[in-house]
C-alpha cells in the first residue's frame, strides 16, 4: 500500500487533471443539450455532412439528438474518449519504464512483482477515477436538467470505458518492457495503439474495410452498437479475458526483464 499511495501522489495531479477535465466536458456538454436539441442546430450540421463519413464515426444522424447519450455516443465515445485512453494508459503505465524512473524503485529494494502489482493497483484507482467522475457528472447533469439519461445504459458504457482503459494499460507495460532503448519502447507503444485507432476508424469506409476492426481492440467497445441494444456481454467477456491475460504478461515480462535507464 505504501509503494501504491506513493505512485498516486506522483501521478495524482495529471491523473485527476483528465478525470476532473472530461468529467466538466462532459457535465456541460449534457447541460446545453436541450438548448442545442431545440435549436436543431446540430442535427442540421449531421445532415449536411456525407454519410460515409457519418458511418466512419459511427454516428446516426437520426438517432443523435434523441437523447444526450446517444449525442456523446458519437461525440465523445466515438473518437475523443479512444484518443485520450490512448494518452492516458501510455503515461500512466509506459512512461515510468521509458523514462527509467523504475530503477529508482527496484534500488530501494523493492520486487519486481511488487512493483508490478503496485503499478496494476495505480491502474486501476486512475481508471475507476477517470469513468467513475465521467458517469457521476452525467448522473449530476441528469438531476439538474431532467435529460432523462438511462442509468443503466450510461454505467454500462462507463464499465465497457474503464475495460478498454484497463486493457491499454496493461499492454502499455508490456510493450514498454520490451525494449532496451526506452525512447523506442514509448514510440512502438504509441504505434501500435495508433494502429488500433486508424483500423477502427477506417472499418467504417466500406463494407469491404470491415475485416479492419478484427485488428482493433476499439470494435471492442461500440458505443453505438450498445445504445441501439445489441448484447454487452461478449464484449464484456473478451475485454474482460483480455485483461486478465495481459496482466498476466505483465508479470512474465517485466520479472524476466533486464532494465535499462
Amino acid at each position: 500500500m505504501v509503494l501504491v499511495s506513493s505512485l498516486f501522489k506522483q501521478n495524482r495531479g495529471w491523473i485527476l487533471g483528465y478525470a476532473l477535465g472530461t468529467s466538466v466536458y462532459l457535465f456541460f456538454l449534457a447541460a446545453i443539450f436541450p438548448s442545442i436539441q431545440e435549436t436543431g442546430l446540430i442535427e442540421g450540421k449531421l445532415d449536411s455532412l456525407p454519410p460515409e463519413l457519418l458511418d466512419v464515426f459511427k454516428i446516426d444522424p437520426n438517432l443523435a439528438m434523441d437523447n444526450v447519450i446517444n449525442l456523446l455516443a458519437g461525440n465523445y465515445y466515438g473518437l475523443i474518449f479512444y484518443v485520450l485512453a490512448i494518452l492516458f494508459a501510455s503515461r500512466l503505465m509506459a512512461k515510468p519504464v521509458d523514462s527509467g524512473e523504475v530503477m529508482l524503485y527496484m534500488a530501494a529494494p523493492i520486487s519486481r512483482s511488487g512493483y508490478v502489482t503496485a503499478s496494476i493497483a495505480l491502474l486501476v484507482i486512475a481508471t475507476v477515477l477517470f469513468v467513475g467522475l465521467n458517469g457521476l457528472s452525467l448522473m449530476l447533469a441528469n438531476v439538474l436538467f431532467y435529460l432523462n439519461i438511462d442509468s443503466g445504459l450510461l454505467w454500462t458504457l462507463q464499465l465497457n470505458a474503464g475495460l478498454i482503459l484497463l486493457v491499454l494499460g496493461s499492454l502499455a507495460y508490456v510493450l514498454a518492457s520490451l525494449f532496451d532503448d526506452s525512447t523506442r519502447s514509448y514510440m512502438v507503444t504509441g504505434g501500435i495503439f495508433s494502429i488500433f485507432l486508424i483500423a477502427n476508424i477506417f472499418s467504417g469506409f466500406s463494407d469491404q474495410l470491415d475485416w479492419l476492426r478484427n485488428l482493433s481492440i476499439f470494435s471492442l467497445f461500440d458505443a453505438n452498437a450498445l445504445i441501439q441494444g445489441d448484447s454487452v456481454w461478449l464484449s464484456l467477456f473478451w475485454l474482460t479475458a483480455l485483461n486478465v491475460l495481459i496482466i498476466v504478461s505483465c508479470y512474465g515480462w517485466f520479472t524476466r526483464k533486464d532494465l535499462t535507464i
